[in-house]
């Protein structure tokens, strides 16, 4: 992951929106109006990601596709997917978020790509995860986004988020958007949290439905300054 962040560095103010395919053809009798509107429907935008004191910037992240292509697909259909979520169908949305957060890392053994694919960095898909009972944090947190999308969260509300921990390192998370709070899934088990109840949380890309962004730090000081040009000719310039 470490050479994702360092990447990621590099990437400050290229300004995309990623674009995926729409999965099959569409009928031969859709109108073109309709066909459009279908087109407009799946390519808009998740709702941008407001975390941890960051300005998220949107980016086209193409190295990622891949990887981000197997983590959207949807495993609502699977037997594994259905058994896992079934004791959350009625439960609250606040019950739900917390159940699948343990309930996916009681469920998921943790295991290395390398060991699993024979590869440095492979994101499974969902389905791929459950059929095999192992995954690392990044295959933990894409199943955790696929339980909840079949628990019935929008997908606008679902990010898949690459970050550093001043502590324990480089982690990916599932965040999951309630109104205007946020909730960081880590790959710890623990119950989820919001981003200002950890301080050392700090995201570096997040990945959404229909967009992805990279994180850059808002420099507060340089906004007053800026706000109040006035400040420094009263301190004679200093």
């Amino acid at each position: 992951m470490k050479r994702e962040f360092a990447w990621a560095a590099g990437r400050f103010g290229l300004v995309c929106t990623i674009l995926f395919p729409v999965a099959g053809a569409c009928a031969q009798s859709a109108s073109a109006a309709s066909t459009a509107a279908l087109q407009a429907a799946i390519q808009r935008p998740a709702v941008t990601p407001v975390l941890a004191g960051t300005i998220a910037v949107p980016i086209s992240a193409k190295r990622f596709w891949d990887n981000w292509e197997r983590a959207r697909r949807d495993a609502s259909a699977m037997p594994q997917m259905r058994r896992l979520i079934a004791p959350a169908l009625t439960m609250s949305r606040a019950r739900q978020v917390a159940f699948v957060q343990s309930a996916v890392t009681r469920a998921i053994q943790w295991r290395s790509d390398t060991t699993q694919w024979g590869r440095h960095d492979y994101w499974a898909s969902a389905a791929q995860t459950l059929a095999s009972g192992y995954g690392d944090m990044e295959d933990r947190a894409i199943v955790k986004m696929q339980a909840l999308r079949s628990l019935g969260v929008a997908t606008t509300d679902l990010y898949l988020t690459l970050a550093r921990d001043s502590v324990a390192g480089p982690e990916t998370v599932l965040i999951v958007r309630e109104g205007r709070d946020y909730y960081i899934l880590d790959d710890s088990g623990g119950p989820p949290y919001r981003p200002e109840q950890r301080k050392e949380f700090q995201p570096v890309i997040t990945f959404g439905y229909g967009a992805s962004w990279v994180h850059q730090p808002i420099v507060r000081t340089s906004a007053v300054a800026i706000a109040n040009p006035a400040s420094r000719a009263s301190d004679g310039g200093h």
